[in-house]
């Protein structure tokens, strides 16, 4: 399997009207986040030994992975039972320049942030609070790569200018689950490769991924709030069984 998610449930700081995980059954999306050790831990830990796994995830169901009150605590733990795994970070960024202390305690991170305009990042997050991407990518010492959900194609051309000014290196589009509308993306973005059957382009020095759920050839172990582990890559195939 390609990676391994720790997923989060509960209140977030944000209300995207696209949130995959309200689609899950409400026991795969209870709320997790002043629980400690998570449900099915050490299950979860045997099994990426188990499959080799070197690639761990935290990220959300229906919120945000560090609004979890035991997350450093939590990567800690996992660093000493998996000494050769690596470590990310799916955050939306609202916290993370209050917790940049542990923000800097992964191998990557990455941050999805639809637009640095606050009229289109409302819509698109339900919130007018647009998080100072600058300021994160100047006071992080890991990798920072930028996840955007194609909600609308408004300003994307200004929004990739402004991410490659900035300095982001790896960019990835995200086509809304179930979406039947086909978005053109700005003719500039240069065909550059194919990963995991989304292909792949550049914006000057920028990599920029198209990804596709419904096509994505990516593998993944899913720890759930309620403890169930699962081998979906789609999570909403795991609320259809």
């Amino acid at each position: 399997m390609d990676f391994a998610n720790i997923l989060f449930g509960g209140p977030c700081n944000r209300a995207c009207p696209f949130c995959i995980g309200k689609q899950l059954a409400l026991p795969l999306r209870q709320n997790n986040l002043r629980l400690y050790p998570l449900r099915n831990q050490q299950s979860f830990v045997e099994e990426v030994r188990r499959r080799g796994i070197r690639q761990i995830v935290f990220t959300g169901t229906t919120t945000d992975p560090q609004l979890y009150r035991y997350e450093e605590r939590l990567l800690d733990e996992l660093r000493r039972q998996l000494p050769d795994a690596e470590f990310s970070l799916h955050s939306n960024g609202a916290l993370a320049l209050r917790k940049m202390q542990v923000f800097n305690q992964y191998d990557r991170v990455c941050l999805s942030i639809p637009s640095l305009d606050a009229d289109v990042y409302e819509r698109a997050m339900g919130s007018r609070r647009v998080p100072d991407l600058g300021e994160i990518l100047r006071r992080a010492q890991v990798p920072v790569k930028v996840s955007a959900v194609l909600y609308e194609t408004e300003g994307l051309t200004a929004f990739l200018e402004q991410l490659h000014d900035l300095g982001v290196e790896r960019l990835v589009l995200r086509r809304l689950l179930g979406d039947p509308r086909q978005l053109e993306l700005p003719p500039k973005l240069e065909t550059n490769g194919n990963y995991r059957g989304n292909p792949v382009f550049r914006w000057g020095r920028m990599e920029v991924t198209y990804w596709d759920f419904e096509v994505t050839q990516s593998t993944s172990l899913n720890l759930f709030p309620d403890g169930t582990l699962s081998p979906h890559y789609r999570l909403t195939a795991q609320a259809a069984r």
